[in-house]
């Protein structure tokens, strides 16, 4: 006998193609709903992450910060320290200048020349004097000029003597003073005891 089959199976075959069809747009659903919150989850630990190297950065840079400071500080006392050294160094190099002055100037001294005045201004020397020729005069620059602590002669003026019974000369004659002795230096520089 024939079966014949009366049931709306069309219906029941749509009923389940719609029912298989939900199911995997549900699937999907629940598959992008999972990867949202898998990525989220990641780019959390991510952020968080990367606060942390930012924050650990920022205490670098506050460090190093306080270090740049504390360096603009050491600067500025191994500045005020140089200035005292260097006002230390000119005293101690002017302390003795007169004392030096005057034995250098005793050893340049040629018979028939006399000093009258002396006046120091820094390293110049201002020397006025009477001389009984320019011969004694000019003996006295060429020993100033081998000197050890005087330098650059340079007479300033010769006036001669308005009496015919004298014959001396008035001068004015500028010396420089070498302040720094360059053997000593050189010492000192290589770090030896002058």
């Amino acid at each position: 006998m024939a079966h014949i089959n009366l049931l709306p199976w069309r219906e029941a075959q749509r009923a389940r193609a719609r029912q298989h069809y939900l199911l995997i747009l549900g699937g999907v659903a629940g598959v992008c709903v999972l990867v949202l919150l898998l990525t989220n989850v990641m780019l959390g630990q991510l952020q968080q992450g990367q606060q942390a190297r930012n924050a650990y950065l920022q205490q670098e840079i506050a460090r190093l910060d306080a270090q740049i400071a504390e360096i603009k500080r050491i600067k500025e006392k191994k500045a005020k320290l140089l200035k005292r050294i260097d006002v230390i160094k000119a005293l101690q190099q002017e302390r003795h200048l007169p004392v030096q002055l005057m034995n250098e100037l005793a050893q340049v001294m040629v018979p028939g020349v006399y000093l009258t005045r002396l006046e120091i201004k820094g390293s110049s020397v201002s020397l006025q004097g009477f001389c009984d020729s320019n011969n004694h005069l000019a003996n006295m620059m060429r020993q100033v000029e081998g000197s050890k602590w005087l330098a650059a002669p340079k007479v300033h003026q010769i006036v001669a003597a308005a009496g015919e019974t004298t014959r001396e000369h008035a001068f004015k004659l500028d010396v420089t003073v070498m302040l720094e002795d360059p053997v000593v230096e050189a010492e000192l520089a290589e770090g030896q005891a002058p």
